[in-house]
């Protein structure tokens, strides 16, 4: 018995531990997506648990555990950050709900194993709201087909495509089981058929974890080459270039075009928008306007901030700088500081 509690509050831990976790793992849709697989393997292996301890039959096993709402908050939190929606920062605050589910579930259930007069009621009155489980699932993964779809356009993440693909493969899969469960046929047959398809999405997802992690190994490398070291300027003829020319095209760019505001904007774009070598452009930046891809490009995200945030003081400073190009808040304040040596309501007073 003390076994199976353990295993209980181990699962609810885990979870809150998971939750929290979604406040620091913002920048990166790698994070997330390695989240959403721990929770999946977290979620099956519990699962299985109930299964071989007390059987399919067990009310334990009617109860869905609180991992599967989180699941639909990971997708959905995934689909905003690939669209670089405005609000993404904002799922944060579905935490607290989550938290009273993860509590109320581990309560309920624990209260069952040891026998508890009031474990029944309990159970009961956790059974009420998530009956609608569904029905969130549901929501969820629609909101985030409509959001991929519409600004599909708007994706540069090589990830996306892939994703909505899955995203549509999951709908499916839980419109299926819905509707089964609607008519009242056995559901226990086609549970298990459920989890052979889960196994499918569950290598699905590793594959995008995959095609994510290449494209953060690409970023890197692009970050690597922001900046050029001098002692490769040796092997350049540095009289063919006409940095006059180069450095106004940079000047000329950053202020008439706000492609730079995508927080993936790389220097190769900045080279193809130009038709400039990137090579021809990091030593521009290095010997003339004596700083580098990186810098110069939050340097001008944090003026173009600074203008937007004069025209509307109102403004959440959190959402402007992720409309500004900033991955986190980290980055932003450390070049606000560094350009205005103060805070953003500083600024505005």
């Amino acid at each position: 018995m003390l076994y199976i509690i353990m295993v209980v509050v181990l699962q609810a831990l885990i979870t809150l531990t998971l939750l929290m976790s979604l406040i620091k793992n913002r920048e990166s849709v790698l994070n997330m997506l390695l989240l959403y697989i721990g929770v999946v393997t977290l979620d099956m292996g519990y699962e299985y648990f109930i299964i071989q301890r007390f059987g399919y039959e067990s009310v334990l096993y009617e109860i869905p555990g609180s991992l599967r709402v989180f699941k639909g908050l990971i997708f959905l939190y995934i689909t905003t950050h690939l669209i670089h929606a405005k609000w993404r920062d904002k799922l944060k605050y579905l935490i607290v709900p989550l938290t009273f589910v993860v509590i109320h579930h581990a309560i309920a259930i624990s209260a069952k194993m040891l026998d508890l007069s009031w474990a029944d009621l309990a159970i009961t009155s956790y059974k009420s709201y998530f009956v609608y489980y569904s029905y969130y699932w549901i929501v969820c993964l629609v909101l985030c087909i409509y959001l991929l779809t519409k600004y599909r356009k708007n994706i540069t993440h090589p990830v996306a495509g892939n994703f909505r693909y899955l995203v549509c493969y999951v709908l499916l899969g839980v419109l299926m089981f819905w509707t089964v469960y609607k008519l009242g046929w056995d559901t226990l047959i086609y549970q298990k058929i459920y989890s052979l398809l889960f196994l499918f999405q569950f290598g699905w997802i590793l594959y995008i974890y995959i095609l994510t992690y290449q494209h953060k190994l690409q970023e890197q490398q692009n970050t690597a080459d922001f900046s050029v070291p001098k002692e490769t300027y040796q092997y350049k003829d540095l009289s063919k270039i006409d940095f006059d020319a180069v450095q106004n095209a940079i000047i000329s760019f950053y202020k008439e075009s706000h492609e730079y505001l995508d927080e993936e904007f790389t220097l190769d774009q900045l080279s193809s928008h130009l038709k400039i070598s990137k090579a021809d452009l990091s030593i521009t930046f290095n010997k003339h306007l004596h700083s580098n891809f990186h810098e110069y490009t939050n340097r001008n995200r944090i003026q173009h901030f600074k203008q937007i945030l004069l025209e509307d003081p109102s403004v959440s400073v959190t959402d402007l700088a992720f409309q500004c190009g900033f991955k986190s808040k980290s980055t932003f304040y450390k070049y606000f500081k560094k350009e205005f040596d103060c805070l953003p309501s500083q600024l505005v007073h």
